[in-house]
C-alpha cells in the first residue's frame, strides 16, 4: 500500500487523466518509473496550471524530476 503522500497524488491524477481521456493505471505508477514518466509527460502536456503544478510534484516525488543541473549565476 501506498504512502499517503502517493496515494493523494495518485488521486488527483486518476480525475486529471479521466478528465484528459487518457488511460491511466495507479497501481503500475508505483512499480513502473517508465510508465509513471510517460504518463506524467503525457498528463503535464496542458494549458492547465493546476494539473501542471500536481504533475510537477508527481515527477519530484517519484524521483523523475532531474534538478542537478540548478541555477546558473
Amino acid at each position: 500500500m501506498a504512502d499517503p503522500v502517493t496515494q493523494e497524488l495518485l488521486g488527483k491524477l486518476k480525475v486529471m487523466a479521466k478528465k484528459s481521456g487518457v488511460e491511466f493505471d495507479p497501481n503500475r505508477m508505483t512499480t513502473d518509473m517508465g510508465y509513471a514518466y510517460q504518463m506524467l509527460m503525457e498528463l503535464g502536456n496542458t494549458p492547465d496550471q493546476i494539473q501542471g503544478l500536481v504533475v510537477m510534484q508527481a515527477l519530484k516525488h517519484f524521483g523523475l524530476l532531474d534538478l542537478s543541473g540548478g541555477m546558473s549565476e
